[in-house]
């Protein structure tokens, strides 16, 4: 399992490189999605492998269609299409690297490393929150408030989960 994180990571540098190397506006944008596209790629496979899990979570999803409706918004505003691009390669990275930390913090033996780990997810969620709230308010109240119900329901049931006595 180790060395599927390490092909991971190198993968990920060999992206972060050929991205930074520049470009039109446009030729940036495509090494951007180019890398998010993978990196969605690496998400898929830690949720398919650690978690038997086949398809992508309805957050994914909403915020696959929102990059969509921001880059018809912006369309012709190159500066926008470049910010959105990068905000979408560090959602799906974050992504990617939540899964990856709390995959690990849950199969390490070693307590600090099982922090360690647990803060680094912790830290990529806390991004994807930010990359969230910057799509929504972009797209306009509405989707700020439907966003923000989503997020109170999921806290609600989350909160039911945890403060529910365990049945002997």
């Amino acid at each position: 399992m180790t060395i599927i994180y390490i092909i991971i990571a190198g993968v990920i540098v060999w992206w972060v490189l050929k991205t930074l190397a520049g470009g039109t506006p446009e030729k940036r944008i495509e090494k951007l999605e180019e890398f998010a596209e993978s990196m969605l790629s690496s998400y898929r496979t830690t949720n398919k492998v650690s978690y038997g899990q086949d398809s992508d979570d309805p957050e994914v999803l909403r915020m696959k269609d929102w990059y969509t409706r921001l880059k018809e918004k912006y369309k012709h505003d190159k500066v926008h299409l470049l910010q959105l691009a990068e905000d979408w390669k560090d959602y799906t990275y974050n992504l990617s690297s939540k899964n990856i930390n709390n995959y690990l913090s849950l199969e390490t033996q070693d307590n600090e490393d099982s922090n360690e780990h647990s803060s680094k997810a912790r830290d990529s969620y806390l991004r994807i929150e930010e990359i969230e709230n910057r799509f929504a308010d972009m797209l306009g109240s509405q989707f700020r408030r439907e966003l923000d119900a989503e997020r109170k329901k999921k806290k609600e049931v989350a909160e039911a989960f945890w403060n529910t006595p365990l049945e002997s």
